[in-house]
């Protein structure tokens, strides 16, 4: 994550609000999203503008960026060469926005637009992070179980209330997403992280749409996705200040294993009496010592980078100065 948030002049003339909506392969008409959005935000802030980030998503999709760009003068577009992935494209839609508050917008409209002032009344009242929590859920089967299961094993490693980490819509102040970097999949984990770091967030309970489940229920890919998002995420909260509780952890574990292999054989050789040099065993404990050992080094090397650069590392936000 980043540790120093981008300093940004203030814009003459700025829109209160930016709406991003990175497009993937499943959208709705967005020539009628955005009249929908002028139709709600326009009595609500003090002006709004709707950024589209076409994610490579096809000739069809172009053709609706290009309708959308004619016909609803807020909206501008950004077109990306080939798939870059949500995240990048939330990126740079962020950067190209000129808001102070930005909304992150799911094109497919698992939430209603209509409950989009439900979003950012929260803001008005001093929350920094404001995430849609999809209640009730439409889903059923193992999409319910997959989506419920991956959200309780997040709250449990974070120790952070999270309900619904794979719903996108959200809004914000433009410092949080400023200060803390999305990639690869880890914008889903934005609430987690903007936590740590003190930022004031909520959760809105909003109803999801009728016929808008959730897609890859049965896509093995997709599990071991969020599998490896959540070790990453276990890291990152956890360990990237204090690398060698993990690596020390795992390379004294190996370390121990091998020693207790080894001390079984010289007790077989030296008590016993047996031989113990064509045993398979002996390979195997003396592999793990020394993994244990290489293992632990790293995060040695890991504490050493962090104490060069503690100075430089910030992972909090202040939120007042009283002179």
């Amino acid at each position: 994550m980043g540790d120093n948030p981008v300093t940004r002049q203030r814009i003459p003339n700025a829109p209160e609000v930016s709406v991003i909506m990175p497009l993937g392969p499943r959208h709705e008409e967005l020539v009628t999203i955005c009249h929908a959005l002028q139709r709600l935000l326009s009595p609500l802030v003090n002006g709004f503008e709707v950024i589209l980030v076409d994610d490579c998503a096809g000739a069809l999709t172009r053709a609706q960026v290009e309708a959308a760009t004619s016909r609803c003068p807020e909206t501008r577009a950004i077109r990306l060469p080939r798939r870059m992935g949500e995240a990048i494209a939330l990126a740079l839609g962020a950067q190209s926005a000129r808001g102070e508050i930005l909304v992150i917008l799911d094109p497919y409209l698992h939430v209603a637009l209509e409950e989009l002032p439900k979003l950012l009344a929260p803001l008005r009242n001093g929350m920094d992070l404001v995430c849609a929590w999809r209640s009730p859920r439409r889903e059923t089967g193992l999409s319910r179980l997959a989506s419920n299961g991956f959200n309780a094993l997040a709250r449990w490693l974070t120790k952070i209330p999270v309900h619904d980490l794979n719903c996108r819509v959200r809004a914000m102040r433009r410092q949080v997403l400023d200060d803390i970097p999305v990639y690869g999949d880890l914008h889903r984990f934005l609430p987690i992280f903007a936590a740590r770091r003190g930022y004031r967030w909520c959760e809105v309970p909003v109803p999801q749409q009728p016929g808008k489940q959730e897609v890859g229920a049965f896509d093995v890919r997709s599990y071991l996705s969020r599998f490896s998002d959540l070790l990453t995420l276990l890291f990152l909260t956890r360990f990237v200040k204090r690398p060698l509780h993990f690596f020390g952890l795992i390379g004294t574990s190996s370390f121990l294993m091998g020693l207790a292999i080894n001390l079984s054989l010289i007790y077989s050789k030296v008590v016993l009496g047996l031989p113990v040099g064509h045993r398979p065993m002996l390979l195997l404990g003396v592999l793990l010592i020394v993994v244990g050992i290489q293992i632990a080094s790293i995060g040695l090397l890991g504490e050493l980078l962090i104490f060069t650069h503690a100075r430089d590392l910030k992972d909090y936000v202040i939120q007042e100065t009283l002179e």
